[in-house]
């Protein structure tokens, strides 16, 4: 890479236990920090900035944390949004804002320990929007570990059940680089913890793991300082083969991986490796979309991301939103409907390659739609109460 680390936010055009568990100490973990996390500046604030602290005796409860919060009224469908490396949640901004609206959906981005408002010098000064705030301990939420990282994802998650009363079969987890390994966690725990599935998972540049990655530029003999980290190759496996006996019905959890063909930094092969080895294993709802363009940083948000998972979501969620039917606009050249915007990430790179033919959207109706809210009105009562 052009920089040391793990340039996720480089520069850009345009603005088998339940319990997760991160690995035991080794002699590479302060040479892991060093290199695989790479905090940007920060901090800055957003209007779109809430923090929210979980009760003590909850799953995560007893720390506050911020988190990017982009709610539609009226709307189920919600994203959980994990960035990537060296950027945090001012730096991925205004892409969930496009996101949202291109989707029509609510976002929820999850900002990591050490990063942006968690950085030590903005956790150590007081700020007006929270008077609890004041009374945090040092390093609350402050140190970057795995551990800290997943504690945040299930804070998340949590939220957005107990809190906005989302159902988990409407929440998507989205991890793009080294979010893909939060993401794709927190759905096997999700699982194996609590003995449900979300929606989907969406999985933007992924790797097969953070070790694969340094062997890329280090060969292996340098994989051996990194400790085993994220292993999203068999994070994968485990969610196809091992599954509670009452989740049998719900083993597969649909999954869209999308990776650009010119990454320079994740490079493509970690995406198809992913992608192949779900196949592999009878995964019956995977996609992926391999935009032949697009690098790590840039690509055309439209285009290479918010179509696809549109389609992704039209296909696998029970639509309660009012989505309009996918492609009910071709002619206007666009699923989004008429007078949709998008301004693209960087410069425009043209039409990505999905895997799928289009599927028909749906929209359910009368006694049915009732039944099912009844039905996930149910799902939601529980999920808040084993949470």
């Amino acid at each position: 890479p052009a920089q040391a680390g793990w340039p996720d936010g480089g520069p850009r055009q345009r603005h088998a236990s339940s319990r997760l568990k991160a690995p035991r100490a080794a002699m590479g973990d302060a040479l892991a920090k060093a290199v695989l996390f790479q905090a940007p500046s920060g901090p800055v604030t957003s209007t779109h900035i809430i923090w929210d602290e979980r009760p003590k005796g909850t799953p995560e409860g007893g720390v506050l944390r911020p988190f990017l919060w982009l709610g539609r009224p009226g709307t189920l469908t919600t994203i959980v949004y994990f960035h990537g490396n060296a950027e945090d949640l001012m730096d991925v901004e205004g892409d969930l804002l496009e996101l949202s609206e291109e989707l029509k959906v609510n976002v929820l981005a999850a900002e990591y320990p050490g990063y942006g408002l968690l950085r030590e010098t903005a956790a150590m000064t007081p700020q007006p929007w929270t008077a609890s705030f004041c009374s945090r301990s040092a390093n609350d939420g402050l140190d970057t570990t795995i551990e800290g990282i997943d504690k945040a994802a299930v804070h998340a998650l949590a939220y957005v059940i107990t809190t906005k009363g989302i159902p988990g079969s409407q929440v998507v987890l989205f991890g793009r680089s080294l979010g893909s390994g939060t993401a794709l966690r927190l759905a096997k725990y999700a699982r194996d913890r609590f003995h449900w599935t979300v929606g989907g998972v969406v999985l933007q540049c992924p790797y097969i793991s953070i070790k694969q990655i340094v062997s890329d530029y280090a060969c292996s003999v340098g994989s051996f300082l990194i400790p085993t980290y994220y292993d999203n190759l068999d994070t994968l496996r485990q969610l196809c083969t091992e599954c509670p006996a009452a989740m049998e019905s719900k083993r597969f959890v649909p999954l869209l991986i999308l990776h650009g063909e010119q990454d320079e930094i994740i490079w493509p092969y970690h995406g198809h490796t992913l992608y192949e080895e779900a196949i592999r294993y009878g995964h019956p709802s995977v996609e992926a979309v391999f935009a032949p363009n697009a690098t790590h940083n840039q690509w055309d948000l439209r285009q290479d991301i918010a179509k696809p998972t549109s389609r992704f979501i039209t296909k696998h969620l029970v639509n309660l939103d009012g989505r309009s039917p996918l492609g009910a606009d071709v002619s206007q050249g666009s699923c989004f409907g008429p007078g949709s915007r998008s301004r693209g990430h960087g410069r425009s790179f043209g039409t990505a390659s999905c895997t799928s033919a289009r599927p028909r959207g749906f929209c359910i109706t009368g006694q049915a739609s009732k039944e099912i809210t009844r039905m996930l009105n149910e799902e939601r009562e529980e999920l808040t109460r084993r949470l």
